[in-house]
């Protein structure tokens, strides 16, 4: 080691006992464990995230729908490239992780160099340090997702009782224990199990919002639209279809307890015992004038209230903690074996569990994020919305390839729900881009040296291509790159270089949609002078933005 290696490795000694010292002050109560270091494949360890196209695997259909991004790749890189391309751009991430049973499949490769621990094979439930390997694995990736979600995002995790009470107090920690909306309890499987002392039958999913205050603001849009079934219009009523309500409520103030007559039948009616009518007596006459009163469909019951469907679509109802008419793992299990042919997943989660967490939590152009998307049920639940509502919600699922999972399930199922090749989805659905991460350079974020910046600009196309929506390559060579949408383009000028800097500036200029440029830069803000003209362009520099957002990640990962 060089003089200067050892000045770096005692700043970062410094700097970590800087931090623990103010944790010390901070840490009054949660969860403590060993956070052991997770070792990744040799060659990248020390390189530079990045994310490449697989054209062959795109998925085109122009029909003016959203196009999807699936990335095949360990979540924690994605993740990291993310938090360049969509940070503070997700409304909704829901994420269904390992859930460390011992035999689901969860593997860690612990980073110490010691043969008696796990070195990506699967983690034993009776293992000394199970749940540290879990919470270390997790931390990262949670931590890396709250970047990404808007001020309105909000984040839904599934779990069961094996890891439950740790990921209650690491969300705490990570989203702020204010940020903590609720635990759903899903009724996951209606058979009962015998040879256990309870049936399990619920899944955890723990719900929290980036910042609580923004998600009070917007709680009317947090609502389940209202099922139509369940409205009529059997009196031909002018106000449209409307269901009935009972009249009584909880007993909240005395003056709400009056005797009504039923004007068909004489029959007097009081409320039941320990509750009272929803309205003073005055209003109850307004209502009955009003045609709003009804006494069941004989006309010779207790009063009950008519309920407008016009009145209620707009506000939707409460979602409640208890879910169990979303369906179960069954449902899933056959609506993917509809699509594929064969069991090849256990316990995938059914659509109509998705799609509700979508109807609570997104509007018609969000972003959904899954970074376990397994079979891939969420960006299928997020077409089905976009059927539902005529939205333009996009997707964005990350999942690697282990046991052939994106290859095998997740994305052809992918491919038949876009393509419309699914019974009950008989129209094309959108589009889809497929990226791989990818690495390049020599050394991690803590060493790089001038060539490896020279590098990432070089390779940085598609992540600014991501950032800037702007998904379709339209021209590349040596110096430079386009990329367009209906509505924008990038250029990309990723040479040191200046050699065809006058060429791309001319190209750039007969562009006719707005423009954001990216030219490489040693410094920053260099070029803004040689664009002035165009209107509506933005100039940007690379590599440093990256750069800096890696950095980032790194300083909150060795924290």
């Amino acid at each position: 080691m060089n003089n200067n290696d050892y000045q770096n490795d005692i700043l970062k000694l410094k700097k970590q006992v800087e931090r623990l010292k103010k944790s010390v002050k901070k840490q009054k109560y949660g969860l403590v464990w060993m956070d052991v270091p997770e070792a990744f494949e040799d060659d990248v360890e020390n390189k530079l995230p990045i994310l490449k196209e697989v054209p062959e695997l795109a998925i085109k259909n122009d029909d003016g729908k959203p196009t999807h991004i699936l990335i095949e790749g360990d979540n924690y890189h994605a993740l990291t490239c993310l938090n360049y391309t969509h940070k503070g751009k997700i409304d909704l991430i829901y994420i269904d992780p390992p859930y460390n049973t011992g035999n689901d499949g969860f593997r860690y490769k612990d980073k110490r160099i010691l043969s008696s621990y796990p070195d990506g094979t699967e983690v034993p439930r009776n293992h000394p340090f199970r749940h540290s390997y879990w919470l270390s694995f997790m931390s990262k990736r949670i931590e890396l997702s709250r970047n990404l979600l808007s001020k309105r995002g909000v984040i839904f995790i599934s779990i069961d009782d094996n890891e439950f009470a740790q990921l209650k107090l690491l969300c705490d920690s990570i989203f702020n224990e204010e940020n903590f909306v609720i635990d759903v309890i899903w009724n996951s499987r209606k058979s009962v199990s015998n040879d256990t002392i309870v049936s399990l039958n619920h899944n955890h999913t723990l719900v929290y919002a980036k910042d609580i205050s923004v998600l009070q603001e917007i709680k009317q849009e947090f609502r389940l639209k209202m099922d139509k079934n369940k409205f009529s219009n059997p009196d031909n009523d002018s106000r449209g279809p409307w269901t009935a309500d009972p009249f009584d409520a909880p007993n909240i103030r005395p003056n709400l307890t009056y005797e009504i007559k039923n004007p068909n039948t004489g029959k007097k009616f009081m409320p039941p015992k320990g509750r009272c009518w929803r309205t003073t007596e005055k209003d109850y006459l307004k209502y009955l004038n009003d045609g709003r009163i009804i006494f069941g469909k004989s006309g010779k019951s207790k009063p009950q209230l008519k309920r407008f469907l016009y009145e209620v679509e707009a506000k939707g109802s409460t979602a409640k903690s208890i879910w169990d008419d979303v369906g179960t793992t069954t449902n899933g299990t056959k609506e993917l074996e509809k699509i594929l042919g064969d069991k090849i997943f256990n316990n995938p989660k059914p659509t109509s569990l998705l799609k509700r967490i979508i109807e609570l939590s997104t509007v018609k152009k969000s972003y959904v994020l899954d970074f376990f998307a397994g079979s891939g049920t969420t960006g299928h639940s997020v077409v089905l919305k976009n059927i539902d509502d005529n939205g333009q919600r996009k997707f964005i699922l990350v999942t690697n390839n282990e046991a052939n999972i994106m290859k095998d399930v997740c994305y052809p199922r992918i491919y038949k729900v876009l393509n419309g090749k699914v019974s009950d989805m008989q129209d094309t659905n959108g589009s889809l881009k497929y990226y791989r991460t990818s690495f390049i350079g020599k050394r991690n974020i803590t060493n790089i040296k001038d060539e490896d910046k020279v590098l990432i600009a070089h390779n940085a196309g598609e992540l600014l291509a991501l950032s800037e929506n702007t998904l379709d390559l339209i021209n590349k060579d040596d110096w430079m790159q386009f990329y367009e949408s209906n509505d924008r383009y990038t250029a990309i000028y990723f040479r040191e270089e200046m050699t065809n800097f006058e060429k791309f500036k001319s190209t750039v200029k007969k562009l006719d949609k707005p423009v954001s440029i990216y030219v490489f830069s040693w410094g920053d803000n260099e070029f803004p002078d040689d664009f002035a003209e165009i209107k509506d362009a933005k100039v940007k520099t690379i590599p440093a933005p990256i750069l800096e957002i890696y950095k980032q990640i790194y300083n909150l990962n060795t924290k």
